[in-house]
Parts: C-alpha cells; structure tokens; sequence
C-alpha cells in the first residue's frame, strides 16, 4: 500500500522540478517554480547564490510585504509492503510492533490484552488455543494473524496476469508488479571447508533463494567452489537446531549418541536453535553475527552473564568445527543427525 509522508525543508539550491512538486502549498509551489524556469531549471541558480531567499526573496503578497518562508513544509508519497503474522510473543514483542497492525480494530484489541498482561508479551500472545483473543466472541472469531506494515526493502518477483497467462498493464502500458519479498532477509548461510582445511560462510538472501526456486535450481548449492577443492559441510537457516561442544563440562557432541535417549541431559543444555543470520562485507573482511537461542529458552534478550548459556553470538566460524546439526520433531525429539 502507498502512504504520505511530510517534512519540513529549507529552500536552497537541491529545490529542483522533482522537489518543488513535492511542495504542498499551491501558491508556493508556482512561485518556486517560476523561479525556477527563469533561471534555465538550474535550482542552484534560482535559489543559491544571489539568488538565495534570504538576499533575493520571493514574495506571496507584495502590497503586504509577505515573503514567501525559507522552510516549507513537503509532501510525498511511499510505498510500504505488508506481511502476514502469527499472534506469538516473538511476533508481537513489545507496543511498538502492535502499533504496525494496519487493522485499527484489531490493533486496539492486541494493546487491550497485552495492557491486561502487564505488558508481558509472553503471557499475552501466549497458548491463545487454551485463551484465544476474540475479535468477535459472539460468531467465535479469534484473532491468531495479524497484518503488519513496516517492510520497506521488497523487490518483486512476478508480474501480474490475467487467466491466459498474458501480462496485465497499468494505464502507462508497464507491467503491474506482484508478490513481493523483503530483499533485505536472509535464506540460509551454506557452510563449506575450503581446500587449506579452514572453514568458509555463503549467505543466501531470501530473494535470491526465490529466484533460485523459480528457476529450477538447489537452493542449497552443495557444488559451490568444488572445483577449487571445497566441500559441503552444512546450511543454517532460522530455527533449525544445533548441538555445540561445552568445553566447561568437557561435553563433545561428535562423541556422544545423539539419537539415544538416555543422552537428553547431557545433549539438552548444549541445543541451540539458530534465531537470527547476519552477514555484512568490508573488502577482504566480514562482520557476521550469527545468534543462536537455548532450546527452551523463550526470551530474546542477550545478558552477558548469559552468553553461551541462554544464547550463543558467534562471530568466528571456528566455533562450528565440532557443531552438530539435528533435526527436532515436534516433541522435541532428535530425530536425525547432520544435513537434511
């Protein structure tokens, strides 16, 4: 959906055609323009310089001496992108990501009861199956998605068609974009040992993953590099789990049953689930940040004391030399060791 946003600027030399549209006082707006024309449509003509307001100033009204202000107020037009929620505590953390459901209705419903929680997201949005949120209690309709706004960074993947397959266009003849993904997310991080026995990361974003779809292709590529001797060890994407090694108890996942049953207790304090995929290119160098959260762990929040306790930050991939990837099923049972 499109939406206005508004703004006060100050008249200078960037006050081109493009800008001058933007202006939301008619009178303004033809005076600057005017301006403008007179001086070839060179803005750092019209309003710099000489011509700056405060040395050559235009004038709304002459007789009264009204000067047209040197900051006015413009306005625009901006695309927004919505997605679709489930009704979760991590979903709808805190006031400020409530206040992003487009649905006025709805959205005053989800403040009510987070305000009847105490403003405690987990008891709030909590086992909603035991103590739904009613919409509408009368007809039974309860509230357990939301529609949020907020997604700046989407690209499209298709354009729209008609039930033949021909492209629909708007009224300037362009084709009419449609569904849309964040560009800005990430699909998975490929894990690789490179041919001098050192571990390297591959981040996929989830635009690419879509096209790799859409073309046919893996989007895990296995094959990446092996001409130069790499190997595919593992992929990581948001909630899948890993067992890592614990050097304080001396427990090493690689010599240890996992799928044995009597091993929970030893396995349970050392299972992480990945929570969020970051990583950002300087040159030669990388900053990643790969944040994974205790499997029974519900809170997000990142306690020192904590590290590697509640939550693992891992900014070294030689951290994942002794990491074991498994797979949970849903009664928390491993259930296979390794890629899947």
């Amino acid at each position: 959906y499109r939406y206005y946003e508004g703004k006060e600027e100050k008249i200078g030399p960037k006050f081109d055609a493009e800008m001058i549209g933007m202006v939301t006082n008619p009178q303004y707006k033809k005076l600057l323009l005017e301006r403008l024309a007179a001086n070839g449509d060179d803005p750092k003509k019209a309003f710099g310089g000489k011509n700056a307001l405060n040395k050559n100033p235009l004038y709304v009204d002459e007789a009264r001496q009204e000067l047209l202000p040197e900051k006015i107020l413009l306005r625009w037009l901006n695309d927004d992108y919505s997605i679709r929620k489930d009704v979760t505590p991590e979903n709808l953390k805190d006031i400020k990501t409530i206040e992003k459901i487009l649905d006025k209705g709805v959205k005053k419903i989800l403040l009510k009861r987070l305000a009847d929680f105490g403003n405690d997201p987990k008891k709030a949005f909590s086992d909603l199956d035991k103590n739904p949120i009613w919409q509408n209690e009368a007809k039974r309709i309860a509230i357990k998605r939301v529609t949020i706004s907020g997604i700046k960074n989407a690209a499209p993947l298709h354009h729209k068609k008609d039930h033949l397959g021909n492209a629909i266009l708007d009224e300037k003849g362009k084709q009419i974009p449609s569904s849309f993904v964040s560009t800005g997310n990430n699909h998975h991080v490929a894990i690789y040992l490179d041919e001098n026995g050192n571990l390297q990361d591959r981040v996929v974003s989830l635009f690419e993953a879509v096209q790799l779809v859409n073309a046919e292709e893996p989007i895990i590529d296995k094959l990446y590099n092996q001409g130069l001797g790499w190997q595919f060890l593992f992929s990581m994407k948001q909630n899948e789990y890993f067992i890592f090694p614990n050097e304080r108890t001396g427990f090493n996942p690689r010599e240890t049953d996992l799928l044995n049953p009597e091993n929970k207790k030893l396995i349970s304090p050392n299972l992480f689930r990945v929570q969020k995929l970051s990583k950002v290119e300087y040159g030669n160098s990388a900053v990643r940040e790969y944040v994974f959260r205790h499997h029974l762990e519900t809170s997000v929040d990142e306690k020192k004391e904590l590290k590697d306790v509640t939550f693992k930050n891992i900014k070294s991939l030689g951290y994942f030399e002794n990491a074991i990837k498994v797979r949970i099923n849903h009664i928390g049972e491993i259930v296979s060791v390794g890629e899947y």
